[in-house]
């Protein structure tokens, strides 16, 4: 189940409209916290605790609509050109495959809450 509504994500986008896949993000968005918060106890039915999902979620999915890249398959590309294309995969060696799965304003959100004792993971 989402962290956050397709009217949280409205709210937070206005004056731009929630994209038509809002609700499959919001449940990427929230299983990546869910990684991110892995092995972490906290009690899920808190308000407070809630809210605080809710709106790293919602950071979460405005992260996911500006990299254009919901399913993640980009996340071995160093550089990407258009027009004549041209990628550039990264190597073992050189972070392949390690893009951060959780935005910094959503692990921001998470880290300054004070209500997640213990380490929010993050990749890049």
């Amino acid at each position: 189940m989402a962290y956050a509504t397709v009217s949280d994500l409205e709210a937070w986008l206005a004056p731009e409209p929630a994209p038509e896949n809002a609700a499959r993000l919001l449940e990427r968005a929230s299983t990546a916290i869910d990684r991110a918060l892995y092995g972490l106890a906290y009690d899920r039915d808190d308000p407070e605790v809630l809210e605080v999902l809710s709106r790293a979620c919602v950071r979460q999915v405005h992260w996911l609509i500006d990299r254009d890249d919901e399913t993640g398959a980009q996340d071995d590309l160093q550089s990407m050109s258009t027009g004549q294309r041209s990628f550039t995969r990264r190597t073992v060696g050189q972070a392949a495959g390690s893009s951060p799965r959780l935005a910094q304003s959503a692990a921001d959100v998470l880290k300054v809450s004070g209500l997640f004792h213990g380490f929010v993971w993050t990749w890049g």
